[in-house]
């Protein structure tokens, strides 16, 4: 993912990823990038940075409810790996185990 491409607009900023890439899956939404594609990998200086990104994100789902959709977070080190709701819990145990969550 670039700059232009990062839709967050946080790639490289204090405190956010330093490089992400997109996962496309089948079971998603077709053609959309980022999480409505499938899944996210995002990569972080340091562990604190991804903890509090993930944290933030389920906090915001949470509190929007559905309507803003689900997902789930694996984190691993400075990796997070965000797999969309949209796929199923299956996949999902799918892309932990690849993931070595």
């Amino acid at each position: 993912m670039t700059e232009v491409l990062d839709s967050n607009k946080l790639l490289g900023r204090p405190n956010q990823y330093t490089s992400a890439a997109w996962i496309t899956d089948t079971g998603a939404r077709a053609g959309e990038t980022g999480i409505d594609g499938g899944a996210v990998v995002e990569v972080f200086e340091n562990e604190a940075d991804a903890k509090v990104r993930s944290a933030y994100i389920l906090r915001v789902l949470k509190e929007a409810g559905p309507v803003f959709g689900t997902e789930w977070h694996h984190l691993k080190g400075t990796v997070l790996l965000r797999v969309s709701g949209q796929l199923s819990p299956s996949v999902n145990k799918q892309y932990a185990a690849a993931f070595g969550s």
